[in-house]
């Protein structure tokens, strides 16, 4: 069962990275460009690049002066200029497409600004709550049940907050992701899938706890009295 794609527990950027790049000039008429520097070149340092001839196509740039180029590179360039600066781009996913958010002089501020965004110091919320009425009630039951008799999972533990009559749910082992993101995940999405269903999860809780994890929340909680998500749909009271 899918309900949502992409998960409504994303909040702001995500899968942030630190790109180098080189800011070309060519022809007079022609605005800069920027490029990435093909891998056989790689490992030059930026006082290698900036202010050299180079050639380039759509894809990367090639430095001449000075380098040992491989021909088969250099038979797909189409362009040649000048490189006037190299630039350390900070590029992250927002709803599933590409945003580039800033460009810096070094690395090191660069992935200073990713730990600001990231906040990887660890003060940040972690914590949904959200209206029980998104899982249908014979499954809030189910849950009900799952926490008074204490039952184990090997990818979330429910608790009660018993003034409320809400039940939490906290997760381990987060993000859980797939595809281009799996580098980031401690437990892949398939993998904690799988283990639900082994383990007879309730298909819309099952979705539920998957977005969620997806988007690296550690506690989700279902309150009656919470608001509804516009995003997630909606079951009436038996």
């Amino acid at each position: 069962m899918h309900l949502l794609t992409p998960t409504p527990f994303v909040r702001g950027y995500q899968s942030f990275r630190c790109e180098r790049l080189v800011q070309i000039i060519y022809e007079d008429y022609c605005e800069p460009c920027y490029r990435p520097l093909h891998d056989s070149q790689a490992h030059l340092l930026d006082h290698d690049i900036n202010r050299q001839p180079c050639i380039f196509n759509d894809d990367f740039v090639l430095i001449t002066r000075g380098q040992t180029l491989v021909r088969e590179a250099v038979g797909q360039c189409t362009d040649d200029g000048t490189v006037v600066a190299v630039v350390y781009t900070v590029i992250a996913d927002q709803l599933g497409q590409s945003a580039h958010l800033g460009d810096y002089p070094s690395e090191e501020a660069a992935q200073a600004v990713i730990t600001q965004l990231t906040f990887a110091t660890g003060h940040y919320s972690r914590s949904w709550e959200i209206s029980s009425a998104h899982l249908p009630p014979a499954e809030f039951k189910l849950l009900e049940e799952r926490t008074w008799r204490g039952i184990a999972s090997g990818f979330f533990e429910c608790f009660e907050l018993f003034d409320s009559h809400a039940i939490g749910c906290k997760l381990y082992s987060t993000p859980w992701q797939d595809g281009g993101n799996a580098s980031e995940c401690v437990a892949s999405r398939a993998e904690v899938l799988a283990r639900l269903r082994d383990e007879q999860v309730p298909p819309v809780l099952t979705e539920l706890l998957l977005l969620a994890g997806q988007a690296d929340v550690r506690f989700l909680v279902f309150d009656p009295d919470a608001r509804r998500m516009p995003e997630l749909p909606v079951f009436p009271d038996d």
